[in-house]
């Protein structure tokens, strides 16, 4: 998985059927302005990119990078590290919405 690669595709989900993109990053706070420029770059733009210290990869057991994690409304997650397309990506948020069933 590539952010490179499959960001613009995740871009195209935001706001697509009650989906929200957040995008988080192992940026040190002091790279924030080359971690915009990156984004912009790359095209993975359309959504909030975020700086994580560490607590949102403790927060849901992300343990290699990259990761994708989907959360449901209801708070339950699912997370790949395969490649992510919009086909992917819609799978892996299904997979997190039937865990709140």
């Amino acid at each position: 998985m590539s952010c490179r690669r499959e960001g613009p595709a995740v871009a195209e989900l935001n706001g697509e059927s009650g989906i929200k993109v957040i995008g988080v990053s192992t940026i040190g706070p002091d790279q924030l302005d080359l971690g915009s420029v990156t984004v912009a770059e790359w095209g993975i733009t359309g959504f909030p990119n975020i700086a994580d210290d560490g607590e949102l990869h403790a927060r849901f057991d992300v343990v290699t990078h990259p990761t994708a994690v989907a959360v449901s409304a209801g708070g339950s997650l699912a997370l790949t590290t395969d490649e992510i397309d919009i086909q992917n990506a819609m799978e892996l948020i299904k997979r997190a919405r039937a865990r709140d069933a």
